[in-house]
């Protein structure tokens, strides 16, 4: 009766040793299945399997699968199947391969620990880090992969990888997102993680104060100033096509906007003309009117003086043409009867000039009669300065030549103001 106990015992023993040595052998991982696992997780670049391959205290952190998602990408986009980093991590004593830098393979290496006694499993290893916050980081809501990542969630290490993070911060006009990468290579340093909300700004041109600038459409604080550039911002770089000028004139019932160019140059030819603005072209019409009146009689007395609200710039140019009696200059018909002056009322233009001055084109036609009663027909371009001091416009220089196409007909007389004499 004893003997058969012992042999139940005995068999008990053995049986849980026998179960013993298969469960301690079916979860330990040894050094060849631990080889053939790194290697396939890469091939694959199968995050799960890769991090399975570490120690549950490194895999288990949060944000762990992120880092080792960027480690795998990194590698198959730099080495394209080079199998020297592999080998370093396998045998970083051998011979016949390159040594890689250890931040190259996030200071990752083969480890061993004993398992049930007897067992030896086998493990990756590498060394965690804690991201610092920059002052520049601490005030403000942070993200990673679009998930929000509170501060206090720094406080805890972070798995070797390439974690980028974004922020974005109130400014006066706009919101500046910002976004910054953190690199941890494995070898236990903390890094630090820090924001720039640098944005962008546009270069606003000289002008005068009557303009100002508008972002998406609102009127801001900020006006032009005609002795200087100024910067306007910091706003988002997807912001800038928001950023355009306006204001109230003289002769205008409704001013446009003039878009800034993404390049924060307005300077550019047909750059710096205002979209969509209204003129009162009644004003306009009488504008050219009193100046093609003076400008006739000018020539009929030979003094520049004659001309009525021009600019210095345009007596200076103009007045040897009023004074000189020049053999290549005939006036004859400027001396005589000035029939009609038609106003275009589809051409005024807007714009800021080169020299931050702000300047109107306004077109017409003028109708006039030779000494000899013959009818001369003449297309007459005005260029007006806006004087801001006074808030008036004067003429500052005009061309006048022979028009080579019909007189408008009836149906296209809609779109001038005639005035005749």
């Amino acid at each position: 009766m004893n003997r058969k106990r012992l042999i139940i015992i005995g068999s008990i023993i053995l049986a849980i040793f026998l179960i013993f040595l298969v469960v301690g052998k079916s979860t330990t991982r040894s050094q060849e299945t631990l080889e053939k696992e790194l290697i396939s997780s890469i091939e694959e670049k199968d995050t799960n399997k890769f991090l399975n391959l570490f120690d549950s205290s490194k895999k288990k952190l949060k944000y762990s699968t992120i880092g080792a998602k960027s480690i795998l990408d990194e590698w198959e986009y730099d080495l394209k199947g080079n199998t020297a980093l592999i080998m370093e991590i396998i045998d970083p004593k051998g011979s016949q391969y390159a040594e890689i830098d250890a931040d190259a393979k996030y200071h990752i290496t083969i480890k061993e620990k004993k398992h049930w006694l007897f067992f030896k499993n086998y493990y990756l290893d590498t060394n965690v880090s804690k991201i610092k916050l920059d002052k520049t980081a601490q005030s403000e809501t942070i993200y990673l992969k679009g998930e929000k990542i509170s501060p206090k969630e720094f406080e805890n290490d972070f798995f070797p990888g390439k974690y980028e993070f974004s922020a974005s911060k109130k400014f006066e006009y706009t919101t500046v997102k910002d976004s910054e990468g953190v690199k941890i290579n494995g070898d236990g340093e903390n890094e630090e993680l820090a924001f720039s909300f640098k944005g962008t700004t546009v270069e606003i041109p000289k002008g005068p104060e009557s303009l100002f600038v508008t972002f998406n459409g609102k009127e801001t604080k900020m006006h032009l100033n005609p002795k200087e550039k100024q910067d306007f911002g910091p706003i988002s770089e997807d912001d800038t096509d928001k950023v355009e000028i306006s204001g109230k004139l003289p002769l205008v019932t409704e001013v446009g906007n003039i878009k800034i160019e993404n390049n924060n140059s307005i300077f550019k030819y047909n750059g710096t003309e205002f979209e969509n603005t209204k003129f009162d072209n009644q004003k306009l019409s009488d504008e050219m009117n009193n100046f093609v009146k003076s400008e006739f009689a000018a020539f009929k007395s030979r003094k520049i003086s004659d001309i009525k609200n021009v600019t210095d710039n345009f007596i200076s140019n103009n007045k040897e043409k009023y004074n000189q009696d020049l053999a290549f200059f005939p006036p004859e018909h400027r001396e005589n009867t000035l029939k009609a002056v038609y106003y275009d009322k589809e051409t005024p233009k807007l714009y800021i000039n080169d020299d931050g001055e702000l300047g109107m084109t306004i077109e017409g036609i003028i109708l006039s009669n030779n000494d000899k009663q013959n009818e001369i027909e003449e297309d007459l371009t005005i260029d007006l300065l806006y004087v801001e001091k006074d808030d008036k416009w004067l003429v500052n220089d005009y061309s006048c030549g022979g028009r080579y196409s019909d007189m408008p007909s009836e149906n296209a007389m809609d779109s001038y103001i005639v005035t005749k004499y």
